[in-house]
């Protein structure tokens, strides 16, 4: 059974700004895993893209792109979108992945396994 691995906005735009290897680094670690996103993520990312044409607005509409052919989960509960993964991934058992140094914090301090970078490598914290 796979593992579903919650996406943040700062992951996603990371996947379309670098090259990789895709998930196998991370599978390696954490055996297979279903790439997943919130509705609020979503959200947040058009809201980035709705920006006027920064690099940045640029990344989150080819990040828009790539969340299209990811299995969406309906907006958890209320408060920030980060208050939201956190709800989620608590209550689901799911991994996150993300660059957000704040909810990496918030993520390892409630237990949740963690997907981020450091250095240039994909990394799992708390597993």
């Amino acid at each position: 059974m796979a593992v579903d691995l919650l996406l943040d906005s700062s992951f996603l735009i990371f996947l379309v700004e670098t090259p990789s290897g895709g998930f196998t680094e991370i599978e390696d670690k954490l055996g297979k895993v279903e790439p997943i996103v919130l509705t609020s993520v979503i959200k947040e990312l058009r809201r980035i893209a709705d920006r006027a044409a920064s690099k940045r607005a640029k990344a989150a509409a080819r990040a828009l792109d790539y969340a299209s052919g990811l299995r969406r989960v309906p907006q958890t509960g209320s408060g920030s979108v980060d208050d939201q993964i956190l709800l989620y991934a608590k209550s689901s058992g799911a991994a996150v992945a993300t660059l957000d140094t704040e909810l990496r914090r918030r993520l390892r301090a409630a237990g949740v396994v963690v997907v981020t970078l450091s250095g240039n490598r994909l990394v799992v914290e708390g597993r």
